[in-house]
């Protein structure tokens, strides 16, 4: 019993280092930067381990990847917080109930989370007031952060799923 509470909390830790690495990484000037725009490796991170774990480890990673990337965000903090703890939990569901958990449902929520998180900050932050062009906005800088943290949600998963199997193991020998 011991033993397994243990494994939990290195697990949980090994997952939080990699969120605050992810985080360093994302906040980074200059770093990643691909035709103006930036991927968000938190919130990709946080939805591939929901849908390893389930929706309520998920929620919380969720609440703390949003947490972290309100840090620098320009919107009201709690936004993007509220934002990816609901759709860890949404993917969490639906990875225990109707999908499998594999590369293209990484795909597939990242872009999904993205994508709407995405167009509430256009809506609030600048379609709202009515200004000339401000679609050009959404074209050049929400959309390829969209596309860009999708392909990086890709390519975390199958590490994130690695680090899931080697504790997995650990905690259910039987299943192996």
């Amino acid at each position: 019993m011991k033993s397994t509470k243990h494994m939990h909390v290195v697990k949980f830790t090994v997952y939080a280092l990699l969120l605050l690495f992810l985080y360093i990484l994302q906040e980074t000037p200059g770093l990643f930067v691909l035709f103006g725009s930036k991927p968000m490796p938190v919130a990709a991170f946080a939805i591939v381990v929901s849908m390893l774990e389930g929706e309520f480890v998920g929620g919380i990673f969720g609440a703390f990847a949003g947490m972290l990337c309100d840090i620098n965000s320009p919107m009201l903090f709690g936004f993007n917080g509220l934002l990816i703890a609901l759709f860890c939990i949404v993917t969490g569901l639906m990875v225990i109930y109707l999908m499998h958990c594999n590369a293209g449902g990484a795909a597939l929520f990242t872009f999904t989370a993205m994508l709407f998180r995405g167009s509430v900050e256009f809506l609030f932050g600048y379609g709202m007031w009515g200004h000339e062009g401000v679609w050009r906005i959404f074209l050049q800088r929400t959309l390829p952060t969209v596309i860009y943290t999708t392909a990086v949600s890709v390519l975390l998963f199958f590490p994130s799923r690695a680090v899931w199997r080697v504790f997995d193991r650990r905690l259910n020998p039987h299943r192996w």
